[in-house]
């Protein structure tokens, strides 16, 4: 028996170192595999580190470039919008100068219409004078002895002289 027991302490002893050497090997694979794990989780975070360092970098530069586009679209806004002033004072310029014309046209056509009207009046009044001296020509045919001919002859001139 002791021989067993010799026998048995000798493969108790390999199972046991056996035993020993799978659980050595299990924890180094898993410190391994922990190792790999953090390995992998620091890479990562350098790859998100890094890409969020791009995106920033990318969303400053775009951000660059619509501050230059708007600045460029407000200085072209504000270069139409003198064109546009410039223009429509130019055009104001113009009808002021049309509304000038106009207005001088009329003045002289309103001098002009004025004098007719006194022209006129003068003419009418004239008419009505000689329709008077012609009117009194037959009461003065026979009292003067004149004729009508020779009645209208008087109304351009001063009343004849008694």
């Amino acid at each position: 028996m002791p021989e067993w027991i010799g026998s048995a302490a000798t493969v108790a002893a390999t199972l046991v170192a056996l035993a020993a050497l799978i659980v050595s090997i299990w924890a180094s694979r898993r410190v391994a595999r922990k190792r790999e794990f953090e390995l992998l989780l620091a890479r990562i975070d350098q790859e998100a580190a890094k890409r969020e360092a791009d995106t920033r970098a990318l969303t400053e530069r775009i951000d660059r470039e619509a501050a230059k586009r708007e600045e460029r679209f407000e200085r072209e806004v504000a270069k139409r919008e003198e064109r546009f002033e410039r223009e429509a004072a130019k055009r104001e310029e113009a009808i002021r100068d049309v509304l000038d014309r106009s207005d001088r046209k009329f003045e002289a056509l309103q001098r002009r219409s004025d004098e007719l009207y006194r022209q006129s009046a003068e003419i009418t009044s004239r008419v009505a004078h000689t329709e008077a001296v012609l009117e009194a020509a037959p009461e003065a045919d026979t009292a003067t002895g004149q004729s009508d001919a020779v009645a209208a002859q008087d109304v351009l001139g001063d009343r004849p002289s008694e």
